[in-house]
């Protein structure tokens, strides 16, 4: 009686190991799937944000490089064509070359006050030019050949507001905190990912070996 017992309690303690460890075996082929699935998506978003704050980097570098200027329009007075918050860029231009219908950008005053209207007239005896707001009753008063910085080249709509929060000054101790941080946060995350990768190619190889029958 004895031995059946302790037979019966064996082959029990047997049976609950058996699925134990079959349980074991399963959430160990899980967790991979869903470690290689979360290890996708971090991927992804860690090359989204890198690759926008590169193409953003280029684009302001390339085109200081190709002599254009990015700037915003914030009033009404270019509309319907440029809409407040559009994105322009500006090309330097050698204002002999500018004629009627253009769109320049000129400063108006000695603090640099930039203003981009379109050109009415041109006069070559004083070498000034007669502009307008698309939207505007009047002219402007005479722009000088000295004053203009560039001709309009292109005009993006609704994207003005976002690159003059990267772009005011009063924005820019905030902006490089920002990249500062981004910057950090993704060296973390880097390496977070590569520790994380190398656990789990330990912990993949230990339950291989574990489960490889060895030599008799």
């Amino acid at each position: 009686m004895e031995e059946r017992i302790t037979d019966d309690a064996e082959e029990e303690s047997v049976t609950s190991n058996s699925d134990g460890g079959q349980s074991a075996d399963k959430n160990s082929e899980q967790n991979p799937e869903k470690a290689k699935k979360g290890s996708i998506v971090s991927d992804f978003l860690f090359a989204f944000v890198l690759t926008f704050f590169l193409l953003l980097t280029l684009v302001m570098i390339g085109t200081r490089i190709l002599g254009y200027q990015m700037l915003t329009i914030d009033s009404g007075s270019m509309e319907p064509n440029m809409p407040v918050d559009s994105l322009i860029f500006v090309k330097q231009t050698d204002p002999s070359t500018l004629k009627k219908n253009d769109v320049i950008t000129f400063t108006i005053d000695v603090e640099g006050t930039l203003v981009t209207h379109r050109i009415v007239s041109v006069r070559t005896e004083d070498r000034t030019f007669i502009t307008k707001g698309d939207a505007n009753n009047t002219n402007d008063a005479p722009v000088s050949w000295s004053n203009v910085v560039g001709k309009t080249e292109l005009c993006l709509p609704k994207i003005g507001g976002l690159f003059r929060v990267f772009t005011a000054k009063e924005n820019r101790v905030y902006v490089y905190m920002a990249i500062g941080i981004l910057a950090g946060l993704m060296i973390l995350w880097i390496v977070l990912d590569h520790l994380k990768k190398k656990k789990q190619t330990k912990k993949e190889t230990s339950i291989s070996k574990e489960k490889t029958p060895g030599k008799t």
